[in-house]
């Protein structure tokens, strides 16, 4: 349970949370049945496996396991501890958590960071608007074109220039020099002391998904200011880390999802300026390289992400390892061809929203858009270009995974250099078997956590006794932990008996907030959620489980029956006839003696084992 918070207090918040419109924060999710299904927002995928059962008040996904109860679910997307995700689905659904001097310092830690970034984006906001320095800046939106209105939407600000303009408001705040540095809005000053991060810069705030304020961006304002980089972002701190978020993606979400697809840009601008022309499924990927963790985000609000970068970057590198990371995360991936020297922001403002449009609707697929870069780069009729040409699109052939998909683009490198296609099959084959694959990613190492291993038997019963309060009494008087096999499972068992022990019967969504192990979540959901005993009758239910505790207590005198045979047969190897195989003998004729007399139901009937 989270520490320094009441156990009532938990229960309160879990039972004012509803799962599916949690999830729908995030996600897109449709109904099948019973269940909401959507893509995992936790694995790359391109079929939904991510399941809601909306009276079970739990998550699960087919494909990599992850699985849980509303906190979970908070806890994975907004990367917090427990009692950090109770905090946060608190003050989402209006109870008050009395504190404590015991609760995590961590937690404590991000939310004060939290705290002091929107205190700081209030003020920069201040000197944008209200301070002669900041006239400069605003006098830069206005030439961008970009209103007041979505400059204050997007929270906009103006850092002034000096040393220790934020860094002596947050202390006449109260905020401690220590805090500003863990936040990273201060810098630590050679000889002692501290000074600003962001001096003389526009200041663009960056948000979570849920629209809290994480970190900033920040440029300069004169093109040929040498004080430092044109773009400045925070330092990696508790609550930021540039490779997982995208820029407007708090504001962007809805349409993304309305639209399902995303527009990818590189600038703050380009997000605001595409947005102030009513363009609103844009956000921006702080810069050219994209992580996988931003792969997965994009892949769980939209089914296909069109790339709008700078005409300039579309063709480095960094963008094409970037977009390998996209379409491994189960996006269907297109680039748009941008004019040569432009960029959305030039686009809109000189050529209005509807080309821009347009553009973007000529956007091409991943492997098209790539080809056609291959070929401006390295001529394939050209004979000094023509073997760039090959190393490049066999490298470009690896990436695409759909072997179909492949062998068409392989026809097209064919014709582009004038050779047959078993030539290049051939080639490519040779470098497969070389094992000279150029894949940057690796997939993701997930396993499956619904294939804990377990009794099907002991499987059962855990799914009867969380669904039935007749089976959980008849395990507590006939079993006891110990004749469970080892391991997770066992785990479970063990609590829900002492919480029967305490006359207290708990729902398999409250269970799992006495585990951190997420196999156990994993064991716990697929348990409540097993398919054969959704609708049985609670007398059927009783009966399956009287079966299952039979059968276990059979397993159980079975493995001491094989256990003993092997130690009489090494006490009969040595000639060690002493009083202990005495007593092992006498023991082993009683468990047979038990074997025999207990009774095994099976298909509604009842044998004997002689």
């Amino acid at each position: 349970m989270a520490q320094g918070i009441p156990e009532q207090i938990i229960d309160e918040i879990r039972q004012r949370c509803d799962m599916v419109s949690l999830v729908g924060q995030y996600l897109t999710l449709e109904k099948r049945g019973r269940r909401m299904i959507g893509l995992c927002p936790f694995h790359s995928e391109k079929t939904p496996s991510f399941t809601v059962t909306p009276e079970k008040q739990l998550f699960y996904c087919f494909g990599c396991g992850a699985s849980g109860n509303v906190f979970n679910f908070v806890m994975r997307m907004e990367n917090l501890s427990f009692p950090e995700a109770v905090r946060f689905l608190a003050r989402k659904v209006g109870v008050k958590i009395p504190e404590t001097g015991t609760a995590g310092e961590k937690s404590k830690l991000k939310e004060e960071i939290y705290s002091l970034n929107r205190l700081a984006v209030r003020f920069y906001a201040d000197r944008l608007w209200n301070s002669p320095a900041g006239k400069k800046a605003a006098a830069y939106l206005h030439e961008r074109g970009i209103s007041r209105e979505f400059s204050e939407l997007f929270c906009l600000g103006y850092a002034p220039p000096g040393w220790q303009n934020l860094g002596d408001y947050a202390q006449k705040k109260g905020v401690s020099s220590e805090l500003l540095l863990q936040a990273g809005l201060v810098t630590p000053r050679q000889g002692g002391g501290h000074y600003d991060r962001f001096r003389d810069r526009l200041i663009f705030p960056i948000f979570t998904i849920s629209g809290k304020v994480a970190g900033f961006g920040a440029r300069l304002l004169e093109a040929g200011d040498k004080s430092g980089p044109k773009y400045l972002n925070s330092p990696e701190t508790p609550v930021f880390e540039k490779g997982a978020f995208l820029y407007g993606l708090h504001l962007a979400r809805e349409e993304i999802r309305r639209r399902k697809s995303v527009i990818v840009v590189e600038g703050y601008t380009d997000v605001i300026t595409a947005f102030q022309a009513g363009i609103k499924n844009v956000v921006a990927s702080l810069g050219t390289a994209l992580t996988p963790a931003q792969g997965r985000l994009m892949r769980s609000q939209a089914e296909k992400v069109i790339i709008a970068y700078d005409a300039d970057s579309a063709g480095e590198s960094a963008t094409w390892r970037g977009l390998r990371i996209l379409q491994d995360s189960g996006c269907l991936v297109e680039v748009a061809d941008l004019p040569e020297g432009s960029d959305p922001d030039g686009l809109i403002r000189q050529y209005g929203a509807a080309y821009f449009e347009e553009t973007i609707g000529r956007a091409k697929p991943l492997a098209d858009y790539r080809l056609e870069v291959l070929r401006r780069r390295h001529d394939p009729s050209a004979e000094e270009s023509r073997l760039h040409f090959l190393e490049e699109a066999l490298l470009m052939l690896q990436d695409i995974p759909n072997l179909v998909e492949r062998d068409i683009y392989l026809k097209r490198v064919a014709e582009d250099l004038g050779v047959s296609e078993g030539a290049v099959r051939r080639e490519l084959m040779r470098q497969q078997k070389a094992g000279r694959s150029h894949n940057l990613l690796s997939k993701d190492q997930t396993k499956n956590i619904n294939q804990v291993k377990a009794n099907p038997a002991e499987k059962m019963l855990l799914s009867l006794m969380l669904l039935n309060e007749e089976a959980a009494g008849m395990v507590f008087d006939a079993l006891e932990p110990a004749d469970f096999s080892e391991g997770p499972l066992r785990q479970v068992v063990e609590t829900i008996l002492k919480l029967k022990g305490a006359n207290r019967l708990v729902s398999g969504e409250e269970l799992i907030d006495y585990f951190s192990d997420e196999d156990i979540h994993g064991l716990i959901t697929a348990a409540v959620t097993e398919p054969s005993l959704q609708g049985l009758e609670p007398g059927i239910m009783a009966r399956m489980a009287a079966d299952c505790i039979e059968r276990i207590k059979r397993e159980k005198l079975a493995k001491q029956k094989e256990l003993r045979q092997r130690v009489l047969k090494e006490i009969d190897r040595k000639k060690q006839y002493d009083d202990q195989a005495k007593k092992l003998l006498q023991e082993q004729l009683q468990v047979i003696k038990q074997l025999k007399s207990t009774p095994y139901r099976s298909g509604g009937g009842e044998h004997s084992h002689g």
